[in-house]
């Protein structure tokens, strides 16, 4: 054998023992286990400080994909990966508004901010307060007709009335009779 069959030879054996390691099962990296990552966040604003904890799962399947890359473009992929990219939604209802910002860098988001407002239905009422108006003076006068029973007769008398508040003094003169007449009231209701 010429020495380019031995090398040939040589070639395909190395060859057909990589791809026979890389089949062992002892090599497998389809197999993935369950394992929780733990990162706590602290966030400041302003001289408030939060902490919160979030967890990372790790999937429990991973499926590779065997891609040829020969029909890839590098660059484009690399470019890819370091662009920033902000995702903007809203969502708006009759009761609530909601609206989030989220920014994905290096495929993974970086930072997601949300923020909502809660619509109140505005009530107005009016009150009407009507307050029954008392008079605190009055003065009136008139003429009244009236019997005598003393005297067993009647009479015409004038009369003139003064009222605070609630109570009523009247004064009246019998004009037939010739009796003066004096009186006090009380308004209940």
């Amino acid at each position: 054998m010429n020495t380019n069959s031995k090398l040939f030879l040589l070639l395909i054996a190395v060859v057909f023992l990589l791809y026979l390691l890389r089949r062992c099962p002892g090599n497998d990296k389809g197999v993935t286990t369950r394992t929780t990552t733990q990162t706590t966040t602290t966030i400041h604003i302003d001289t408030l400080i939060f902490h919160d904890t979030v967890y990372f799962p790790t999937p429990y399947k991973v499926v590779e994909l065997r891609i040829d890359t020969l029909y890839i473009d590098t660059s484009r992929t690399i470019r890819e990966y370091f662009t920033d990219k902000y995702y903007l939604f809203t969502w708006q209802d009759s009761v609530l508004k909601a609206t989030g910002d989220i920014k994905v860098s290096k495929n993974a988001i970086e930072l997601a901010m949300f923020d909502y407002e809660v619509y109140r239905p505005t009530i107005h009422t009016t009150t009407i307060i009507t307050e029954k108006s008392v008079r605190r003076f009055f003065f009136s006068a008139g003429v009244g007709i009236n019997y005598s029973i003393t005297q067993h007769r009647a009479g015409v008398e004038l009369l003139a009335a003064i009222g605070i508040k609630r109570q009523n003094i009247h004064i009246g003169y019998d004009f037939i009779n010739q009796t003066p007449r004096i009186g006090w009231q009380y308004q209940i209701k």
